[in-house]
């Protein structure tokens, strides 16, 4: 562990003191305060509005509008609430959200379904800030029934638990998670069954279920092993967890690793935790271990994977806590020739994989209260509507005033951006928030001092720490700017901010070449894709493609003579890497690179010298 939860902790609170003065001044955060706030008038008033709203749905006409009802509320409420009404545009949005994804699953009769979300108001809370367009919404709301129908007072005793298994159990009938581990695949339980495993073990979770925001338990609820494997690693391990220990007791593979054997796990079959601490296995096997062991104590968790020069590596991710500190380490199991690679892992609820930076800006959400957090994913969705112009707040409504902001918001550009700084001051560990702000830079409206300003308060908040998140978040806005000179200093200044990370570094200059290439400017994009092989062949994974964009060009100026000579240097120049199953071989820039001059050779009818370098680094003469 390359720092302690507590100091890694004081390090991530420091920035964020950073940020907010950067943002907004001086504004002071004050958790106690925020928690010990009495709800006003005004947040009465729309969680009264919010029951009758719901109270109305008697079949699909009145689920029509009564959606119409709480989008006209959520737009007054987000339009009016001051900082201390926060709680009431949760609420509202959060009831519009409901309704509209149950408008968008085919029930007969909605009553049913709505009746018993209004029986749960922190369960509605929860679920309707949490579900994504992507999700699969007949399914989540099937999940979400059932549960309240089977475990009702479990779901409103751990509404985030119930609302992290729906987000990600969206299947099909009789379908499981699963998850796969190379050639294996790991197969989970079904949506109820995983429940009560939580619930039956609440009380000797390492982290207990109801300490989490749902944002952070859809990596401890995507779990891939049956119950009786999940209480098998829960009460051997739930004492002392120690997921860098559990990585590493993993006996490696070496012979499937060196000679391309069948791994002595895969062999034995019913691929599972027991299994795995009985044969074996390679990094990938390592981290699925660890990771579902994480999963059974309670730890939110996540398989890594990075690619470099050589080889990929997987390990593992998992929060830790101290107290009400919480920081994620993604160091276990993770080399130092990976220390400054980007990790990638998949997001349990989309499907999509995205970078450990994105995920670890989360440990400060749970580190925040759930009013906070709530509030910046309640901000997050309705600025997205404001930008899409799916926002339109009524003039009047018979709502206590006091307290309201002294003036009325709207959807500006400034306005949106003062509405996310208020938010992400008290809870900036919610991406979609973040996303909101890139979703603004995008529509081209956001100012180059707004640019400048988000940019800076992004490495304030990620630091060194999450600079993945960082990358992806600058990245976005950088592509936004119009003027490529003006784009190509703002990549300059993102390369010096990057220049320790090979592979954030050269996908700084892949992207500059790519930005010159669109504006046909080639020399300056050679000069890009040549820094590249110049400065990270040996420590990134961006090679290959610098190679192929170098090629392509000299092809359209008939300079075939010159990408030959540019791959036989470069293959001169590149490491071989240890000696290893071709599988593996294959992963490497040495591979990749050496490919590439193969099938140039060939194109220039000299096939001898193509012959003996495809013998060298095990290329099958299929590979064409």
């Amino acid at each position: 562990m390359i720092a302690s939860a507590s100091r890694q902790y004081t390090l991530l609170r420091l920035n964020l003191v950073l940020f907010v003065v950067l943002l907004l001044g001086g504004f002071s955060l004050n958790a106690d305060a925020q928690r010990q706030r009495r709800v006003d008038q005004f947040t009465t008033d729309v969680g009264a509005r919010c029951d009758e709203i719901l109270g109305s749905v008697v079949d699909k006409k009145s689920l029509r509008a009564a959606l119409g009802k709480a989008y006209e509320l959520s737009d007054y409420v987000s339009a009016h609430a001051g900082q201390r009404q926060l709680d009431a545009m949760v609420r509202a949005e959060s009831v519009r959200r409901l309704l509209e994804l149950i408008s968008k699953t085919q029930f007969g009769d909605p009553r049913a379904a709505v009746a018993a979300f209004a029986h749960s108001p922190e369960f509605t809370t929860e679920l309707g800030l949490l579900w994504k367009q992507k999700d699969n919404h007949g399914a989540v709301v099937r999940v979400a029934m059932e549960l309240m129908e089977k475990r009702g007072e479990q779901v409103n005793q751990y509404p985030a638990l119930a609302a992290a298994i729906c987000v990600v159990h969206d299947l099909g009938i009789d379908q499981y998670y699963t998850m796969r581990v190379n050639e294996n695949n790991a197969v989970g339980a079904g949506p109820i069954e995983i429940f009560d495993f939580f619930i039956a073990n609440a009380s000797t979770m390492y982290i207990a279920p109801d300490r989490l925001p749902a944002i952070e338990l859809v990596y401890v609820v995507d779990v891939t092993e049956s119950v009786e494997q999940l209480q098998w690693a829960h009460n051997t391990f739930r004492a002392n967890p120690g997921i860098d220990l559990r990585f590493f007791e993993i006996v490696y593979d070496t012979e499937h690793f060196r000679q391309g054997k069948i791994k002595r796990v895969t062999e034995a079959g019913n691929y599972s935790l027991t299994q795995i601490k009985k044969f074996g296995g390679v990094c990938a096997d390592q981290a699925y271990y660890a990771m579902s062991v994480a999963k059974a104590c309670g730890i939110p968790s996540g398989y890594v994977v990075a690619v470099g020069a050589d080889v990929s590596h997987a390990w593992v991710g998992y929060l830790e806590t101290r107290g009400r500190h919480a920081e994620w380490n993604f160091n276990a199991g993770r080399y130092p020739e990976y220390q400054k690679l980007r990790g990638n892992i998949r997001d349990p609820q989309t499907g999509q994989y995205i970078s450990d930076g994105h995920l670890g800006i989360m440990g400060d959400a749970a580190s925040s209260t759930p009013s906070q957090v709530h509030a910046s994913m309640a901000a997050g969705s309705i600025v997205k509507r404001m930008s899409r112009d799916d926002w339109n707040p009524p003039g009047q409504m018979e709502l206590d005033t006091k307290g309201n902001a002294r003036a009325v918001r709207t959807d500006s550009v400034e306005d949106r951006l003062s509405l996310l700084r208020m938010t992400l001051s008290k809870s900036a560990g919610v991406p979609t928030a973040w996303d909101a702000v890139i979703q603004i830079a995008e529509s081209g409206n956001m100012s180059e001092e707004d640019l400048d300003l988000w940019s800076r308060a992004v490495l304030k908040l990620a630091g060194r720490d999450h600079q993945d998140f960082s990358f992806d978040f600058l990245g976005n806005l950088i592509a936004t700017i119009d003027d490529p000179q003006r784009q190509h200093e703002m990549w300059e200044w993102a390369f010096g901010q990057f220049r320790a990370r090979p592979d954030l570094a050269s996908a700084v200059r892949y992207q500059q070449g790519i930005l010159w290439e669109m504006n046909r400017k080639p020399e300056m994009a050679w000069i890009a894709y040549k820094d590249i092989l110049d400065k990270f062949l040996n420590d990134g994974p961006m090679c290959e493609n610098a190679l192929k964009a170098m090629g392509e060009m000299l092809k359209e100026n008939d300079k075939r003579d010159a990408l030959l000579q540019l791959l036989q240097e470069t293959a001169r120049r590149v490491n071989r890497p240890e000696d290893m199953a071709t599988n593996f071989a294959k992963q490497s820039n040495f591979y990749k690179v050496n490919r590439l001059l193969i099938l140039e050779l060939e194109y220039h009818q000299r096939m001898q010298e193509a012959a003996q370098l495809r013998r060298t680094i095990n290329m099958p003469a299929s590979d064409r």
